[in-house]
């Protein structure tokens, strides 16, 4: 489950092509023609706003020949041209021009980008490769109803992070699912939560992670995780926003955006980064190794503790749910 490619390509479709993808925030889409690229799991889909200042998303891919349209992961403009043979498309996904193609009558409304459903909560900006998935805010009913009393709109984005992990991206989530290891793999985090008081209630799709703090502590707040790769990390001056972003059957990009009520806060938000970073790094090390391990084919299967690790048998369910196993 964890070194086969067969099995990453099942997920593909299985997981990826049918649940809600995290992909930009209204803060990088605020005026028509503003455009966020993001990629995950093979696939690479545009968000751009409409002239009503509603959102379209689409498949990063040219009706002609599959060129890409956006090679940035930003920017602005009317129309969209394949970097590879020049045809252009407005911003609403209509081909406008198949450049020098040599036929007059080619039918333009037959070769328009191909859709994707998009839908927005609280400035997070979800897109579905499923057209018969349900609505977002019937699937992710219970993860956002725990949101409900957190300020996130008065949150300003601030930056991005990026951090690629030789993994599989199960190993990633497995790791966040449970606060087991907090006390060897997290000797700081350790000092400002009580880890044996680490406990993961499990909802519908979703896990919320609590422990105690210590006097002094930056990690106090709200950390939920949603099927299959999302985490909002909520505290008090800000909230970091985590996906992990699978590139293949053994590499994975965790993406941090960094989110704070006052930007020019600036020591107190760079040791949030500073300690988020460090935590990142540690299991970065730590994650690496089991991967490594997995492949080695030595370990088989192993116990999960009933006390830590529920959020960890959770995940394993819904993903053995996905693919029907």
């Amino acid at each position: 489950m964890y070194t086969d490619a067969s099995v990453y390509r099942r997920e593909r479709d299985a997981v990826f092509a049918r649940q809600w993808q995290l992909a930009a925030f209204r803060a990088q889409l605020q005026a028509p023609g503003d455009y966020v690229r993001h990629d995950f799991a093979g696939w690479s889909i545009v968000v751009v706003v409409q002239g009503d200042s509603t959102l379209r998303a689409f498949h990063n891919v040219c009706r002609h020949r599959a060129g890409p349209l956006v090679a940035d992961e930003h920017g602005c403009g009317t129309t969209f041209v394949c970097r590879y043979h020049g045809w252009a498309y407005a911003t609403d996904g209509r081909l406008r021009s198949a450049r020098d193609f040599g036929v007059d009558d080619l039918d333009l409304d037959a070769y328009g980008l191909v859709g994707v459903r998009v839908e927005e909560w609280r400035g997070l900006v979800f897109v579905n490769l499923d057209p018969d998935a349900a609505p977002l805010a019937d699937d992710h009913r219970g993860f956002f109803a725990a949101f409900a009393d957190q300020p996130l709109e008065a949150f300003s984005y601030s930056h991005r992070l990026r951090h690629a992990v030789d993994v599989n991206w199960k190993v990633y989530c497995d790791n966040y699912g449970e606060g087991y290891h907090v006390p060897l793999v997290h000797p700081e985090l350790n000092r400002e939560i009580v880890a044996k008081e680490y406990r993961v209630a499990v909802g519908d799709h979703f896990c919320e992670h609590s422990a105690p703090a210590r006097d002094g502590a930056i990690n106090t707040g709200r950390w939920l995780w949603r099927y299959p790769n999302l985490a909002l990390n909520v505290y008090r001056g800000g909230m970091n926003v985590e996906r992990f972003i699978p590139l293949d059957v053994s590499r994975t990009v965790v993406v941090y955006d960094y989110f704070f009520r006052d930007l020019d806060a600036h020591a107190e938000n760079a040791e949030v980064v500073r300690l988020g970073c460090e935590i990142m790094d540690e299991d970065r090390a730590i994650c690496e190794a089991v991967q490594r391990n997995l492949e080695s084919g030595v370990y088989e299967t192993g116990l999960l503790s009933p006390r830590h690790e529920n959020g960890v048998a959770a995940f394993q369910q819904w993903v053995r749910e996905s693919l029907s196993l």
